[in-house]
């Protein structure tokens, strides 16, 4: 770049972003790492309950997520954050004011009362002091308040949870999860005894945090002698996630994703 060239006012925040990217690559990377290493992490236990005639599959967990997930993570989000409240900063000034500690991006699920006397409204007043109107106009549409199937599973939503409980409370948890595609699940019965074959009809239990000794799928079956059986071979499709609203690993870059869109989308914003 031309030493003399004025770098764009959201240079950094992009850069930000970019240092999220890396952070989310190396937690990619140890996951994969961990998952691939020996003795596994985990193994899937197959049982028949007879009173029900379920077959019954089971996760043991033999090694739990390393904390150093949690802090890479930690690091992914608050590099996102800090990049959406970097544009208001920089809005701010575009504006010809004088940003302040107040200033910031505001991340509301539910529109605040145009009273002024009314604390959302505030607080919203406060985050955008000194924002022209247009690009409040911008900050309104991306809100969780404005999206078509509401706030709870809108990227910036889970955003800002995760950022608070990394920022304000504690570590964020990783939990093992299963993906929530049926179809990538990789489990094949090989044998069985007493039970007739095939077995159809399964029900993979995904997304949700497990535990050891968790339930991961279940299918009807016909019990036809005293000792049922069944033996499996393969793995299911675990996925890790993060808090307590259990974001996966495809939520995070879809997150990392959205933040750059919108940085890339604010560039109009300034003259």
């Amino acid at each position: 770049m031309d030493p003399g060239a004025t770098a764009h006012p959201l240079r950094e925040a992009a850069e930000k972003v970019k240092r999220a990217a890396a952070h989310l690559e190396a937690l990619h990377a140890a996951i994969r790492q961990f998952n691939d290493s020996e003795p596994k992490p985990y193994r899937l236990v197959p049982e028949v309950d007879q009173a029900s005639s379920r077959y019954l599959l089971r996760i043991r967990i033999e090694r739990d997520p390393p904390p150093q997930w949690s802090l890479i993570a930690g690091d992914f989000i608050q590099n996102l954050r800090a990049s959406l409240d970097y544009l208001v900063w920089q809005l701010v000034l575009d504006n010809d004011h004088r940003p302040g500690r107040g200033n910031a991006f505001p991340i509301f699920d539910e529109e605040p009362p145009r009273n002024p006397n009314n604390r959302h409204r505030q607080r919203w007043e406060a985050s955008l002091r000194g924002v022209g109107p247009e690009a409040v106009e911008f900050i309104e549409a991306l809100q969780p308040f404005n999206a078509p199937h509401g706030p709870d599973r809108h990227l910036l939503t889970a955003l800002r949870e995760l950022s608070n409980q990394d920022k304000h409370r504690s570590l964020m948890p990783a939990f093992s999860a299963i993906q929530r595609e049926p179809g990538l699940a990789d489990v094949t019965v090989v044998g069985v005894h007493d039970v007739r074959a095939p077995i159809e009809g399964g029900k993979l239990l995904a997304g949700r945090a497990l535990g050891d000794g968790d339930l991961v799928l279940e299918a009807p079956i016909e019990i036809l002698g005293p000792d049922p059986r069944v033996e499996i071979e393969g793995r299911l499709p675990l996925d890790v996630a993060f808090g307590g609203s259990l974001v996966p690993l495809e939520g995070l870059r879809q997150m990392c994703d959205a933040v750059a869109e919108t940085l890339a989308t604010a560039r109009h914003l300034f003259g």
